[in-house]
């Protein structure tokens, strides 16, 4: 009976290690011919298998390596099972392991080349009827996107499938687990007779000289689909160029192009070919609707758009009006609500015609916190059929409302104006409604002659008017020279966004450049646990399965524990891991229902550190998180109002908003 392959790569890692020295798992990995993750994976189910059956267990160190700890007593039965037990098996076959392995092997066919479902159950070490099984799975995951997976008579199965979705759906496969290890692997699997090191460098290069940052998982996208289009080219397939004209013509204009032609400029010169511009204007739409970190482009943006697509500047006009009738709510005025969500809508427009959704992790809370906004804006999908031809989805409505709702509080916040005139009673009650009308958010204004006002009667007053400069300095006072003037109402209307934007600085402590720190996922309240050992268990479990740290992560934290403590007073701990067990800089968050002892003093909240430095913008985030953190923390009343929030989206937004 021919060995299954569990069996097969468990006695070659077996072979390894038999002799209870110290390997890397890379070393093993290299000896047997599977990825580290894989002899990782392989390595815990025999650890499982040692202990439940009294035969040793796998001994691990951070930045050492790992070794069998078993007497030989221990040692001969272990051999004993693997030489004499044909139905030796540690554990099952992963399902989804299966499928990806399966459609692994598809991507790396040519075009026109077939295999066989004997020879993929003879590669994959499965039974004909299971392999049958598992074709079914890969159809179903191709079918997302109108990949076929074709059975031609005598040859085998072949993917049939248009350019662009196949090189979206590679993308994806690679992308799939998430974490940057497991991307690497994929990609050397994929592109292994390229210098995809080059590839990098030419990205880096051009991140630089335009001073774009992306993040990991957008870098990651963009070297795959570089690595996709000299890889591909060689097959001369062509890719599918039925865009929409208005909008191509549009695209173009935008710096999103001009980078992506600088990137293929120094592949161009690095690999010495020539790509075609439907692969330049492929992988721009894809930046376009990328995350980028860092840019500070939002005037650009705004200044493209108004000057290339006045139908977008229109459509956003006609949303707000829609919006505001809806809700009996007047936000056509508010300029900072209108450039949000032009500036939002540019690549949403993308993303939705050339089929890259964009998950929203908030979309339940959003439903359930703001349905009203939620409901009213649904009537923007009409609009977006009758612009755009497009079906906008749950999740981007969810973005659009976030907007919304922030419009509708900055609305509902009144300020009380006090405005210091000699002026007539019929030229006051005109700047009444002049300033009424251009900035609604003051609430109550009373008018004072010059010689009757006193600063000391306004203690109460948000706003101070006057046409000349005040004899005592005041923080609140504003000069305008003639208020009913267009100028005049436009430094009003400053003014007050400038008391908008300190009153926002001071509802959270962090920027959003640190805000890129936090997720949803990572938040944990009213937390229940006994040790501080079972905390950062489930801590690092949570980091390692988003894939923002890799599993050795949780070893490297409480290797920093014994050796020092991490608290720091006031009930709080702020652990951290090795950077080079980081992927993705994220901190995880536990707020615990009762205190548990933290060496020698009790903690209920504790704060995971997961960061890395090793480029600049790194260093700079972590730098300011420690800044900004201070003032999360600075007194009692801010732990007292952290700690007693209900929900991991209640501390997220908080932090935030």
């Amino acid at each position: 009976m021919r060995r299954s392959k569990d069996k097969f790569y468990m006695k070659q890692i077996f072979d390894c290690i038999m002799d209870g020295k110290v390997y890397a798992t890379g070393k093993i990995a290299q000896e047997i011919g599977l990825s580290e993750k894989s002899v990782r994976n392989k390595l815990n189910e025999i650890d499982e298998f040692l202990k439940k059956n009294n035969l040793g267990e796998i001994q691990r160190k951070p930045r050492v390596g790992i070794w069998l700890e078993a007497s030989a007593q221990q040692k001969e039965q272990i051999q004993a099972a693997l030489n004499t037990r044909e139905d030796f098996q540690i554990s099952s076959y992963d399902p989804r392991e299966r499928m990806t392995e399966t459609l692994k092997i598809f991507f790396n066919l040519r075009p026109w080349q077939t295999i066989t479902t004997q020879k993929l159950s003879e590669r994959l070490y499965l039974s004909v009827p299971t392999m049958l099984k598992v074709l079914k799975e890969c159809e179903e995951w191709l079918a997302v996107y109108h990949i076929a997976l074709v059975n031609e008579r005598g040859k085998g199965y072949r993917l049939k499938s248009k350019e662009n979705e196949y090189r979206v759906a590679l993308k994806n496969l690679i992308m799939e687990k998430g974490s940057a290890e497991e991307m690497k692997e994929n990609i050397q699997y994929f592109f292994s007779n390229m210098d995809v090191s080059a590839v990098t460098k030419c990205i880096i290069q051009t991140e630089d000289e335009w001073n774009y940052r992306f993040t990991d998982e957008s870098f990651y996208e963009i070297l795959i689909y570089c690595c996709l289009a000299y890889k591909r080219k060689e097959l001369a397939i062509p890719m599918v160029s039925d865009y929409n004209p208005e909008e191509l013509k549009i695209l173009k204009k935008y710096s999103e192009y001009a980078f992506t032609v600088a990137i293929f400029e120094k592949l161009e010169e690095v690999f010495h070919v020539h790509f075609l511009s439907e692969d330049i204007l492929f992988l721009s739409i894809q930046i376009l609707c990328s995350k980028f970190i860092g840019i500070s482009n939002v005037e650009v943006t705004l200044g493209q758009v108004k000057k290339y697509d006045n139908k977008l500047v229109e459509f956003v006009d006609r949303m707000l009006k829609v919006i505001s009738d809806i809700l009996e709510v007047d936000l056509s005025d508010d300029q900072k609500l209108k450039e949000s969500l032009i500036v939002h809508l540019r690549p949403t427009i993308f993303r939705l015609r050339y089929g890259t959704p964009q998950n929203n992790a908030l979309i339940d809370f959003i439903k359930e916190e703001y349905k009203n906004v939620f409901r009213a804006s649904w009537a923007i999908s009409i609009l977006f059929e009758e612009s755009y031809n497009l079906q906008i989805t749950e999740d981007e409505i969810g973005y659009i409302v976030l907007y919304i709702q922030a419009a509708i509080e900055r609305k509902k916040h009144q300020y009380k104006a006090v405005l210091i005139t000699n002026s007539n009673m019929g030229h006051v009650q005109l700047m009444k409604e002049r300033i009424k009308r251009a900035v609604p958010e003051i609430g109550w204004l009373n008018f004072v002659s010059t010689h009757e006002f006193r600063l000391m009667d306004y203690d109460d007053c948000d706003i101070i008017i006057s046409a000349t400069p005040l004899k005592e300095k005041d923080k609140r006072s504003v000069v305008i020279p003639n208020i009913l003037s267009e100028n005049g109402l436009m430094v009003l209307r400053n003014h007050l966004d400038m008391i908008n934007s300190q009153r926002e600085e001071n509802q959270t402590p962090f920027s959003p450049e640190c805000c890129l720190l936090f997720s949803p996922e990572l938040i944990f309240t009213d937390l229940e646990v006994k040790t501080k050992k079972e905390c950062l268990k489930i801590m690092c479990k949570a980091m390692e399965d988003k894939g923002v740290v890799t599993k050795d992560f949780f070893d490297t934290v409480m290797e920093r524990e014994s050796k020092t403590t991490t608290t720091i007073g006031n009930g709080i701990s702020i652990p951290h891991g090795s950077p080079t067990e980081v992927n993705e800089p994220k901190v995880a968050i536990a707020l615990l229902k009762e205190p548990v002892m933290w060496d020698d003093e009790p903690v209920r909240m504790v704060f995971l550190l997961g960061f890395r430095m090793s480029t600049r913008d790194e260093i700079s985030r972590i730098q300011l998180f420690y800044n900004e953190y201070v003032s999360l923390i600075d007194t009692e009343e801010k732990i007292h109002t952290l700690q007693n929030m209900k929900s991991n989206i209640e501390v997220y937004k908080y932090l935030i908003q």
